[in-house]
């Protein structure tokens, strides 16, 4: 992977890292679920999921939907790919890297879900960097949602030698304490707005960025 800045940063990509194939869609998740269930006026057919965990996502949206997701985990991709969805591309990608954007610079999204915009981010400058593509990848009427609970999270991603029964020795990505400058607040998503022009709204749960 490319990158923008000079911050030190594991490789995620030279194993097969195990990280959210197995365990159960989060909360946050279900939260956007819920929302494009609900939402009869969406008319969607293009979306960009990152971190696509268990796809469990893909498998609840209208399979008319073309969708795109992106994880630094290569057993996530497995999992993917092990659903023969024909509406479903997956990829490796560090959505925070050069190689992002040139994956996604001739493609436009009618929705972006990123539940965890900032939460990894090694720094400032990467994040930035980041949201102008995710920005710039959006459809005339397209629309970013993230999680309100996710934008108060802020770990980061530590390669791990791990045992268990089932598998065995394996490599994982384990959570650990992060910078607490990821904290996402709502006045930096409200700078933002202002500067590429969206209009912002939050729920209790979920914030929206619309062109």
């Amino acid at each position: 992977m490319r990158y923008i800045c000079n911050c030190y940063k594991d490789s995620f990509f030279d194993k097969k890292y195990s990280y959210w194939e197995d365990r159960k869609i989060t909360n946050d998740e279900m939260d956007v679920i819920n929302f494009i269930s609900n939402s009869k006026k969406l008319k969607l057919k293009s979306i960009l999921h990152i971190g696509i965990g268990n796809s469990y996502f893909c498998k609840k949206i209208d399979n008319n939907c073309n969708i795109t997701g992106i994880t630094i985990s290569s057993k996530e991709i497995d999992k993917a790919k092990g659903l023969n969805l024909s509406n479903y591309n997956v990829f490796l990608c560090d959505k925070y890297s050069i190689d992002f954007k040139s994956l996604i610079k001739t493609k436009k999204f009618d929705l972006i879900i990123d539940t965890n915009l900032k939460s990894y981010s090694c720094c400032q400058k990467s994040f930035d960097f980041m949201m102008k593509n995710l920005i710039g990848s959006m459809n005339n009427d397209g629309m970013l949602i993230t999680s309100i609970n996710g934008m108060k999270w802020f770990k980061k991603l530590k390669p791990k030698l791990s045992f268990s029964f089932k598998k065995l020795f394996y490599f994982k990505l384990k959570e650990i304490n992060g910078n607490e400058l990821n904290i996402l607040t709502i006045n930096e998503l409200k700078k933002l707005s202002r500067i590429y022009k969206l209009r912002i709204s939050f729920d209790d749960k979920l914030c929206y960025l619309k062109k």
